[in-house]
């Protein structure tokens, strides 16, 4: 399942539902700023943000196979990333990538990357 800019609305969020719920990987494409959904996103294999959009869901976020966002991740409650019931799930299953993470990860690993500007100023550091 893909969001594209036809599926929200002016204030970025999902125009279709309050939640989304899918069975299927759920990709955000580029460049969205922050999707926006008043409810929860929750999928049972992954979901990725490219660079440039985010994700906000009100009620949370829930992935079987992991979370990557190119920008920013806010819940109003709680992450959850290798939500599996049948088997242990891997490391890049439970991995939740983000520039910035506002909520609770309650269950997953955390990796924060650098935004495109803090690794150019790294890079300029880094060679001067």
């Amino acid at each position: 399942m893909r969001i594209t800019k036809a599926d929200l609305d002016e204030n970025g969020y999902y125009a279709a539902s309050d939640s989304l719920e899918s069975d299927e990987s759920i990709e955000i494409d580029a460049d969205l700023g922050t999707v926006r959904l008043r409810g929860y996103l929750k999928t049972k294999l992954s979901i990725v943000a490219a660079a440039g959009s985010g994700i906000k869901a009100g009620w949370g976020i829930e992935a079987g196979w992991g979370i990557k966002a190119g920008k920013d991740i806010s819940v109003k409650l709680r992450v959850f990333a290798g939500i599996c019931m049948w088997r242990i799930p891997t490391t890049e299953e439970m991995t939740i990538t983000a520039q910035r993470i506002e909520g609770n990860v309650a269950f997953g690993n955390l990796v924060l990357v650098p935004s495109a500007d803090e690794a150019e100023d790294d890079e300029v550091r880094n060679n001067s």
